[in-house]
């Protein structure tokens, strides 16, 4: 069981809605100038206990990390790093009542199998990293002034070692620049693949005289830069002496195809980089990197692809030198490098049934619309554009002081782990084999370029894994002695909520043990991550009432069912959730839970002097429950959304929670893998994408009884080249 674990997301089914029970479906919502008689008004006492440390931060009183202890006096903190505090008001920890109204949400659409509040930002088709064996069909091409392509031949052109470092100047030659015109003498090297073995600018009066197996050519040079790690070459574009360039002919409606399918891409490849991380790294030294500089050795340490920051190389214009993809002979894509990223032929929002798409008419308001509110999507023309919904959420008081409350830490606080951006793209993680089955993952082994493609569904709405089988009272401390705390197991689980300390080389190396990574006494604390000085103790309980309007039988059942999980279950809240934090119970407070029918508030309306009637709220809420219960059975689809919704609030104590890492050659196969201080995520998904390996090509698997696990890969130190410009992003996000 050392390898297994559980990715710290996973999914809840969300079906298309046409097979749904009537009282599930689409319609109108209730007009608001009247209650119904059969449907229920009233307030719902709620209390709300921590399971796990809850982190309430307050954004407004971040600090840099120079204002909290650290030497350095930068106003953007360290590397951007910030100090958050926890939030109070009043000497208690404040727990916004929106941010309960938001969990409470997310889980009634789940388990009502309701539309998507939110799906915005998903129109455009998604890129992947294509395979090295993608290049064999590419040809390099310089794109003419009439929408010509001229065909050129590559030679390999010598000018990094293998750190990365220019050879230049050399034999009091400078670096050639991209695009510039050079003589060069090439040959068969290794790999059977052409390389310049000299070169001269053309303007040089220099005299190159061929070598045996040597030729003289002619051409341009492709300058990259220093993106790739262990690249040592750039490539040459050039044409046999006295040989004119073959002309490619593109048809003027083809080209209008190839300059769109250019443009989306060049936009993926930008939307995958914001510009901090183009423009704003820093040098050892402190100063600000140039994008197309490397400044060390891994990953965020790289030049950046100039595609990604020079306007004028992402576009498609006369004189370009970039790459064309021929199938059969005929041109069907241009591409900026030549193991590139491409695009998916299908967006995310075109594999989401409509029926779960966010509704666009009053009309056709799933349950979770007609009872927490609905606005119509932005250019959508629907009239009326909105509904107030039917609940709310009153003021969440905390019991406790913050003395009692919340946990302190000195100084700069505890520096928290990398959380992982979503990445779509991963479509083993994101996609189902068929829109009607969300709950069945695409089949392992599925080629990565046949993940999105028609016929193919979004497994549904993603959610947290409740961390189980933790030992609280050692998990949630910094524990004893000099260790790295990160490092250092408790059972069969790491403090996966806490950032390891600096490793003590780029190759992780192994501490004399061999049980952990060996790391520094530094902190890691830049732009990846930050740093609490609190958080919430686990045992706090905070108050509140849900406020419900003319909610009907089933309505308020569903809402019962989600604040009385059985025991052991448990509800996510707040940041930080993939790290195991903001586990909370939710408990019914009867004696605080006041229900009436319309029927009651009508006689008392009538009367004017009569009180309402004094009601047994907790049969009125019991008997909601079950008839959701008895919906809930009657429909397999909802069955297995409930059975979902179940298996995640309860969490598996045999598995720990964590996201995917590989496994150190040096470490005892009975030792389950510590989190790895470089951050290098990204080698297990790496790893997966290995072909030739039957265990390879892993989807994310389903809550099934008979789903698999994920296992931890061994750790492989070789390293694929290419030139997609991805190599340089930051460790948290190449992991994609």
């Amino acid at each position: 069981m050392t390898g297994e674990f559980l990715n710290p997301y996973t999914y809840i089914p969300a079906f298309p809605r046409e097979r749904l029970p009537e009282p599930l479906r689409d319609a109108a919502p209730p007009p608001r100038d009247r209650l119904r008689r059969s449907c229920w008004t009233g307030r719902i006492g709620v209390a709300l206990t921590v399971q796990t440390p809850l982190l309430l931060l307050d954004t407004a009183r971040k600090s840099p990390l120079s204002g909290a202890g650290n030497s350095r006096d930068d106003e953007n903190g360290s590397d951007g790093h910030f100090v958050y505090p926890v939030h109070l008001r009043d000497g208690r920890p404040h727990l916004p009542a929106t941010s309960v109204k938001g969990m409470l949400r997310s889980a009634y659409e789940a388990i009502t199998n309701s539309r998507l509040g939110v799906f915005e930002g998903h129109d455009s088709p998604l890129g992947f990293r294509r395979d090295a064996g993608f290049a064999l069909g590419m040809v390099p091409v310089l794109v003419g002034a009439d929408r010509v392509l001229y065909e050129f031949q590559q030679a390999t052109l010598r000018m990094y070692d293998e750190k990365g470092l220019s050879l230049f100047p050399r034999d009091g030659v400078e670096a050639p620049r991209h695009l510039e015109k050079l003589r060069a003498l090439v040959r068969r090297g290794k790999n059977n693949q052409t390389e310049a073995v000299r070169f001269v600018r053309e303007s040089s009066p220099d005299v190159l005289r061929p070598g045996s197996g040597e030729r003289l050519v002619k051409g341009l040079a492709f300058i990259t830069g220093p993106n790739i790690e262990r690249k040592t070459c750039e490539r040459f574009f050039y044409l046999e002496e006295g040989q004119k360039p073959r002309k490619l002919e593109v048809a003027p409606e083809l080209w209008s195809e190839l300059e769109r399918r250019w443009n989306n891409l060049i936009a993926d490849y930008r939307r995958a980089h914001d510009d901090a991380e183009l423009f704003g790294r820093r040098r050892a030294d402190g100063g600000v990197a140039r994008p197309g500089e490397r400044i060390g050795e891994g990953p965020g340490q790289l030049a950046w692809s100039p595609h990604l920051y020079d306007a004028a190389r992402q576009d498609i214009r006369g004189g370009r030198l970039c790459y064309a993809r021929k199938e059969n002979g005929r041109v069907t894509a241009l591409y900026p490098v030549l193991v590139p990223r491409d695009l998916y032929p299908v967006s995310p929002r075109e594999l989401l049934p409509d029926s779960l798409a966010p509704a666009r008419r009053y009309d056709e308001l799933s349950p979770a619309d007609r009872v927490f509110g609905w606005v119509a999507p932005q250019g959508s023309g629907a009239r009326p554009a909105a509904y107030r919904g039917r609940l709310r959420i009153g003021p969440v008081t905390c019991e406790e002081s913050a003395d009692e409350a919340v946990e302190r830490f000195d100084g700069a606080g505890i520096p928290i782990a990398i959380l992982g951006q979503p990445k779509p793209q991963q479509g083993r993680f994101y996609l189902a084999e068929t829109a009607d089955r969300p709950d069945r993952p695409v089949r392992d082994g599925t080629p990565k370029e046949k993940l999105y493609r028609p016929g193919r569904g979004l497994r549904g709405r993603k959610v947290y894994w409740h961390h189980a089988g933790l030992d609280a009272s050692r998990h949630w401390s910094e524990g004893q002695g000099v260790r790295d705390p990160a490092q250092v197991r408790i059972g069969s689980h790491y403090r996966e909520y806490r950032r390891s300390r600096a490793p003590y080389d780029e190759n992780g190396s192994p501490d004399a043990e061999k049980k952990r990574y060996r790391t520094t006494g530094e902190e890691q604390r830049n732009t990846q991550n930050r740093s609490v000085k609190g958080w919430v103790r686990p045992g706090t309980t905070f108050r509140f009432s849900v406020d419900v309007r003319d909610l009907d039988d089933l309505e308020l059942g569903a809402l019962v069912w989600l604040l009385t999980l059985p025991p052991g279950h448990f509800h996510r809240l707040g940041l930080g959730r993939p790290l195991g934090f903001g586990s909370v119970r939710i408990d019914i407070d009867a004696e605080n839970t006041r229900l009436h029918s319309g029927e009651q508030y009508a006689g008392y309306y009538r009367s004017l002097s009569e009180p309402l009637p004094d009601g047994d709220g907790g049969k009125i809420l019991e008997a909601a429950r079950e008839a959701f219960v008895l919906l809930v059975e009657s429909s397999d689809q909802l069955v297995t959304v409930r059975d979902a919704v179940l298996a995640v609030a309860r969490g598996n104590p045999e598995l720990p929670v964590h996201y995917p890492r590989t496994h150190p050659k040096w470490l005892p196969e009975n030792i389950p893998a510590p989190p790895d201080p470089r951050g290098r995520t990204y080698e297990w998904f790496t790893e997966n994408e290995r072909s030739g390996k039957a265990d390879r090509g892993r989807s994310l698997p389903g809550l099934g009884a008979t789903d698999t696990p994920l296992t931890t890969y061994l750790a492989d130190e070789r390293r694929e080249d290419g030139d997609d410009g991805r190599s340089g992003r930051p460790r948290r996000q190449r992991s994609r």
